[in-house]
């Protein structure tokens, strides 16, 4: 075999490697925070949660949201959460989170319980004895909907998910193979990653945006 010949299978096998890394990284699947006990969710539901995302569970001991979540699912949520949340009290682990989750711009779903989604959710509703009351929770629903709270079951998330416009890029240098093989509209990336001027280049051909994620927010480049 030639030199050439040599050189040209190295570059191709090299390209192969670079491809197949690229294409992992680009498919790190968005964070999802689940505030209530793993034990006390079905499994199944579990299993077609992990498909679509890693899922990170509530510390009952820490009253502050994980690093780098893309969403937050509040599950067999209570009416206390719904009143709370729309009134902005914070004085229990879970109304906390959801201001904080808001403050953010994190997305926030929130899956009521059999009861409360007997009166939220127009496909459980039953025949009410009280209809003034109910009418007085859907207020509140109202009210959170208004904040960007998605309430709703949880075969309904399943379906519509999180906002997939942006992706989280967690490799080291963003260069513009990336940009190009990005699908999503925002691309964020933390303080430490190097972005090549080739990559913003391209990112403002194609009409996507690069973020910086820090402490004070994101910073479009």
């Amino acid at each position: 075999m030639n030199h050439h010949a040599l050189i040209e299978q190295i570059v191709v096998e090299v390209l192969k490697r670079l491809d197949k890394s690229d294409k992992q990284h680009l498919n790190v699947k968005p964070k999802l925070l689940i505030v209530k006990e793993s034990a006390a969710i079905d499994p199944i539901q579990i299993k077609k949660l992990e498909t679509s995302w890693t899922l990170v569970y509530s510390d009952d001991q820490k009253e502050n949201l994980p690093k780098d979540i893309q969403g937050i699912l509040f599950a067999e949520a209570k009416q206390d959460l719904l009143v709370k949340g729309a009134l902005g009290i914070t004085d229990t682990l879970e109304s906390f989170l959801l201001a904080e989750a808001l403050l953010e711009g994190i997305s926030v779903s929130l899956i009521p319980s059999v009861t409360l989604g007997n009166v939220l959710l127009s496909s459980n509703q039953k025949k009410l004895v009280n209809n003034k009351y109910a009418a007085h929770l859907i207020a509140y629903k109202n009210t959170l909907e208004g904040f960007g709270v998605k309430i709703q079951s949880f075969e309904r998330f399943l379906q519509s998910g999180l906002n997939r416009h942006s992706l989280s890029f967690t490799e080291r240098v963003l260069t513009q193979r990336h940009v190009k093989l990005v699908e999503e509209e925002k691309i964020t990336v933390s303080p430490k990653t190097i972005i090549t001027p080739l990559a913003r280049d391209t990112a403002t051909e194609l009409g996507k945006e690069i973020c910086v994620i820090d402490v004070e927010g994101a910073d479009v480049l």
